[in-house]
């Protein structure tokens, strides 16, 4: 359940004597097979024996649960005094998890040193230090491919089997595939369940606006009360988040090492001693690397500009600049604005050629941009990380998230936050809102369930026609299977979270929606992971990372978004203080651009009343937020109390492996008799519920 494929792109025999002979002489077993594909690589199964999983799971600390349901540190010697995970059916009576097998594997292979540097053995640019691992070193020049194999189907599939909806799922996914995975879908089953709330009210609101007519966003007295609820319910909702997560892992018996400082396969720099470990290691400056991200920042800012400019064109194509827009000095193109002119091909109005066919094309190419642009900022991104030299592989994934996020979120968001603070038309931001929400959700749903599930289908249809027989049947699934991406995953979710908070007051019914459409994300998620990808590698991690940095930037973002669109771009502060704004008309062609037969201003002598009554709103806003930010705490009181008792027991277990010779040196230090301290200490460890194993 532990086992790793490990397929070198050579034929070499003393390089794979050399590979394999080092693999061995860490303790692990290696065999060679087959390769499914290609004759010129050479493909072995790695995998663990008992007694190294043993002394590894000793050695990091793993939390077992013995038999009094209690979780205390692994120890070999009390081996028969634990008890194996509920997760692991029978016949498994490991006290492993799959998840813990694959992890000790990965790990025991970053420890294996080359100590020697062979002839025959390819050197990378950075060149090789003994004190290299032996994976780490073949990734540098790649030549090796090197990931978790999967168990059979019964055993990967678990989690799909118990469903989304069961109490447990969260466990079994941790079970199968490690904190990191499960950690994303405990976060997407969190959100499900939060969402339920905004979901009823924001269901009523648009009710109540199918029910009045002559009521809309744009100038409802419900919905500021709505919006108020969504700022309030993001705040919520992020401390609610991590109060759950701190109770998942510390269940889950998962503690994050600090002193761990893994070593990314493309690092490169001068060589020196390094001050933790005392061996050779390789440096990059902190300065050297500033200089690159300024570099970086401005590559970044000029794609930005790219996509803004393409965003400009899409905007005139749709007819949301035109000539009585705000902006149509500098970003009116009327070589494109044309098109949507009375009468022509994407005639707002309907009366073009096709209205209902040809008014969707300038939104689908404006989706289809996006994604183009995306894929091409994600090379660039790409390339602009490595080129920062991260030397942890965590400095390096947070560095790209950050640059891909803001990048597509840009791109998704730059054209809302156009309508909603330049031309400030609410009527255009709920169009466009509600197209790009469409879109983008029949788009994952077909690309992540659908598409996936005929694929699936059509190769197992082709599998029973061909009869394939192979020894190495697992790793010929697995070869095919393209790597599980959780960047994207992660992605859809938090731009679908600013949806539904940074535009609150614009499409209530975003809330409801959501919770359809990622029920169904779940599904195909773990569909996704269990039966399209490769096994991805466990990383035993205690949060989501640079997401949840990024969730509450939109949530803090929200506060101000929102109480903007309600005091300037919709009339929702003029339908409670009618006297600060006035009414100007439209002509005929101006209201046919814009949706609306009139647009409103401030009143003369009531500019500062309306900048007074938002900034105290503003400020009464965020107050209450920090307020709640910090009367409810990150972690619960059951957390609190299990963590504690975790330090005892590990402080009781030290003292009893020093003994009494130790106990009474420290006792001497304090003037205190050794003999009656040691006797009041056995007495507590011994009268102690939770020491009772």
């Amino acid at each position: 359940m532990g086992d790793y494929v490990l397929i070198l792109k050579t034929k070499d025999q003393n390089l794979l004597d050399f590979v394999s002979g080092r693999i061995r002489d860490g303790g692990l077993h290696i065999s060679s097979c087959s390769h499914p594909k290609n004759k010129t690589c050479s493909a072995f199964i790695v995998s663990t024996p008992e007694e190294l999983i043993s002394k590894e799971a000793e050695g990091w600390g793993f939390l077992k649960r013995d038999l009094k349901g209690f979780k205390r540190e692994y120890r070999r010697a009390n081996h028969s005094l634990y008890q194996p995970p509920f997760t692991n059916k029978p016949p498994v009576k490991s006290l492993f998890t799959p998840s813990e097998l694959s992890y000790i594997t990965n790990e025991v292979m970053k420890r294996i040193k080359m100590k020697s540097l062979p002839d025959f053995f390819p050197r990378p640019k950075s060149g090789l230090l003994k004190s290299d691992p032996v994976i780490l070193a073949l990734e540098r020049v790649e030549m090796i491919h090197f990931w978790p194999l999967h168990s059979s189907e019964g055993e990967c599939a678990e989690s799909w089997r118990v469903g989304p909806l069961n109490k447990s799922f969260c466990d079994h996914v941790e079970h199968y595939f490690g904190s990191n995975v499960a950690l994303y879908f405990a976060w997407l089953t969190n959100y499900i369940t939060w969402l339920i709330l905004p979901a009823v009210a924001g269901s009523l609101v648009s009710l109540y606006h199918y029910i009045h007519p002559d009521i809309n966003v744009d100038n409802s007295l419900v919905t500021p009360i709505y919006t108020l609820f969504i700022v309030i319910w993001g705040v919520l909702f992020v401390k609610g988040w991590e109060r759950k997560c701190s109770s998942l892992v510390c269940d889950w018996g998962i503690e994050e090492v600090q002193w761990r400082r893994e070593v990314r396969p493309g690092f490169t720099g001068r060589k020196r001693i390094s001050p933790v470990t005392g061996m050779p290691e390789r440096h990059f400056s902190s300065q050297e690397r500033l200089f690159r991200y300024c570099v970086s920042a401005f590559v970044t800012l000029a794609l930005l500009i790219v996509a803004f400019f393409f965003m400009v064109l899409s905007l005139n194509l749709q007819g949301y600049i035109h000539k009585f827009s705000y902006s149509r000095n500098y970003l009116l193109f009327p070589s494109i604005s044309w098109l949507c002119d009375e009468g022509q091909l994407f005639d707002r109005s309907g009366k073009g050629p096709m209205p209902y066919l040809l008014l969707k094309v300038p939104i689908i190419l404006h989706l289809v941009t996006i994604q183009i642009l995306n894929k091409i900022f994600q090379v660039v991104a790409n390339i602009l990380t490595n080129w920062e030299n991260h030397r942890s592989p965590i400095e390096h994934e947070n560095a790209l998230y950050i640059k891909r996020f803001f990048f597509e979120a840009f791109d998704c968001y730059i054209a809302l936050f156009y309508l909603a603070f330049v031309e400030a038309d609410i009527v255009l931001l709920r169009k466009t809102l509600t197209s790009f929400y469409t879109y983008d959700s029949l788009r994952r749903l077909s690309c992540e369930t659908f598409i996936p599930l005929l694929t699936r289908k059509a190769s197992r249809k082709i599998a029973k026609k061909e009869d394939k027989v192979s020894s190495n049947s697992r790793m010929d699934e697995d070869y095919d299977k393209g790597e599980y991406e959780q960047f994207d995953d992660y992605l859809e979710m938090v731009v679908q979270l600013g949806y539904v908070t940074l535009f609150a007051g614009a499409f209530p019914l975003a809330a409801p929606l959501s919770v359809i459409c990622n029920i169904l994300e779940l599904y195909s998620d773990i569909f996704k992971l269990s039966f399209i990808t490769r096994r991805p590698k466990v990383h035993r991690v205690t949060n989501i990372g640079v997401w949840s940095f990024l969730v509450k930037g939109i949530v803090l973002l929200s506060i101000f978004t929102n109480l903007y669109i309600f005091c300037f771009t919709s009339e929702q502060l003029m339908t409670y203080a009618p006297n600060f704004f006035d009414r100007v008309p439209l002509s005929p062609e101006e209201a046919l651009k814009a949706g609306s037969d009139h647009y409103h201003v401030i009143a003369a002598d009531a500019g500062m009343a309306v900048a007074t009554t938002m900034m105290s709103l503003e400020h009464m806003i965020l107050f209450l937020v920090v307020v709640m930010w910090l009367m409810v705490p990150e972690t619960t009181p059951s957390v609190k109390d299990e963590t504690a008792r975790r330090e005892y027991v590990k402080f009781m277990e030290s003292i009893g492996s020093t003994g009494e010779n130790n106990v009474a040196a420290m006792c001497t230090s304090v003037g205190t008799k050794p003999k009656n301290l040691w006797g009041k200490v056995k007495l507590f460890h011994e009268n102690s519920e939770i020491n009772e194993y």
